[in-house]
């Protein structure tokens, strides 16, 4: 078997309970040549006995703990240790279709000499059910924040990311806080290259109680700078109007729940869009407050 070209990255936590469903669809994969690497963000479950029959298959399986800091800090702990072209995450109550992997490489082949930084399917609630809305075309070159944001593509998707491009960046990790949303690292890598954007479910997602996604803004508040450093990025100028006067907003509620100072709150380079909404973004801090915080 010739060395992989891509690693499945799976960050867990207290998850073996659904971590076998996962497995049994890498087991099922037509196309077998690639690694697998499970991040245990510090879980106190029979995670690691788990992982540790996972292995002897005919792809490589490594299993890492770590102290609980976070998906994002488990994700930077695998940029640092993956060295394959491609990076694919894959949560741990989330699971594969039978071809994703042969999908992948099949499209990768086609691409892999432009300088992109990832390939962008869809998820779906089952392999006929999309979850949000299909890419404005199928195999097609694109930008994903015009396409995420701009054109407000919505649903979550199934991004294949290179490798190469992801060790340019780490996610800001925060004393305290186990939370940062991942679009802060894929604006990043969109505001340097653009991704090829398929239409074809590959993915399936499974919305678990007490998983990140339904977590929502509870979370998010008891995390404010990772949300600051997230509104940072949607006030970019290459973002449009609505996109800049959201993140605005998000960016004044968050600081405030940070205890920022105003002189903190109102500096460059976004200080006159903010001073124009400081009075709405501290509405929305207060509303916040009363509703998730307390």
């Amino acid at each position: 078997m010739n060395q992989p070209s891509i690693t499945i990255v799976t960050p867990t936590y207290n998850r073996a309970h659904t971590l076998p469903q996962l497995y049994d669809s890498l087991c099922q994969q037509t196309n077998q040549n690639f690694d697998w690497l499970i991040i245990d963000d510090g879980s106190n479950d029979n995670t690691k006995e788990l992982c540790q029959e996972f292995a002897g298959q005919n792809f490589k399986v490594q299993y890492i703990y770590k102290d609980n800091g976070g998906k994002h800090t488990a994700l930077n702990l695998a940029i640092d240790i993956v060295t394959t072209e491609l990076f694919f995450i894959v949560d741990s109550d989330d699971f594969l279709t039978v071809d994703a992997i042969q999908t992948i490489l099949n499209d990768w082949e086609t691409i892999k000499d432009k300088d992109l930084c990832g390939i962008s399917y869809l998820r779906g609630y089952s392999a006929d059910a999309v979850i949000g809305d299909k890419h404005p075309k199928d195999h097609v070159i694109d930008n994903f924040n015009q396409v995420r944001f701009n054109q407000h593509i919505d649903g979550d998707k199934a991004e294949v990311w290179v490798t190469e491009c992801l060790k340019e960046y780490r996610f800001p990790v925060f004393e305290g806080e186990r939370f940062m949303g991942e679009s802060w690292m894929w604006a990043q890598l969109a505001f340097k290259r653009d991704m090829l954007m398929v239409n074809k479910i590959i993915y399936i997602t499974e919305y678990l109680e007490g998983g990140l996604s339904r977590s929502g803004r509870t979370l998010r508040i008891k995390c404010p700078q990772g949300g600051i450093e997230n509104a940072i990025i949607g006030m970019n100028p290459v973002f449009n109007i609505s996109i800049r006067i959201k993140h605005a907003l998000l960016f004044i509620a968050y600081s405030f729940f940070a205890h920022k100072r105003f002189s903190d709150i109102l500096k460059p380079p976004y200080k006159k869009l903010i001073g124009l909404l400081l009075p709405a973004g501290w509405l929305l801090y207060k509303y916040w407050d009363k509703r998730f915080a307390n």
